[in-house]
């Protein structure tokens, strides 16, 4: 007999489990609806593995970056655009996994403010629902030199636009 109560038991808690749950890895919370029960990369765990490893990083860019498609799309319609005489893209080399180079934030670590060679920068992160943007800037006068703008895609993280204000300082 207590094989047989022992036996139902069993049985009813494996129909409970089968029904509270799909096989995608979901789960069904009590008014229905399906609850995503896998995990998200955490950003900052991301992030430190993003700028200390060089293969993982070029592993989680989106190529070609949001901007450059922007440019793409705006020079093919100033293409078409009869008025213009003569147009030619900025003479920027656009980002590819071949030209990209490794990003480090060995002087920030865990600072919003650090100060390299007498000057001052600031590290700011901005989030909204669809990204993470990091912005680098000049803390005075403040001016944005770098933009760094990252997006949960499948539930990781990757970065899919850059913008480097110092490289025009280069030149």
């Amino acid at each position: 007999m207590k094989k047989i109560i022992g036996s139902i038991i069993s049985i009813q808690c494996m129909l409970i489990l089968i029904t509270g749950c799909n096989f995608k890895g979901n789960t069904v919370d009590h008014k229905g609806k399906s609850c995503d029960t896998l995990i998200t990369e955490n950003f900052d765990f991301f992030l430190h593995k993003f700028y200390s490893d060089s293969v993982f990083q070029i592993s989680r860019i989106i190529f070609p970056l949001e901007s450059e498609k922007v440019s793409d799309k705006e020079y093919a319609e100033a293409l078409k655009d009869s008025n213009i005489i003569e147009i030619s893209k900025n003479n920027h080399a656009y980002f590819n996994k071949d030209n990209w180079i490794i990003l480090s934030d060995t002087f920030f670590k865990n600072d919003s403010i650090v100060t390299i060679d007498g000057v001052k920068y600031k590290r700011r992160f901005y989030k909204t629902p669809k990204f993470i943007e990091e912005n680098i800037l000049y803390a005075d006068p403040e001016q944005v030199m770098m933009i760094s703008k990252f997006q949960l895609i499948n539930k990781k993280w990757y970065m899919v636009d850059f913008k480097d204000g110092f490289a025009n300082e280069r030149d």
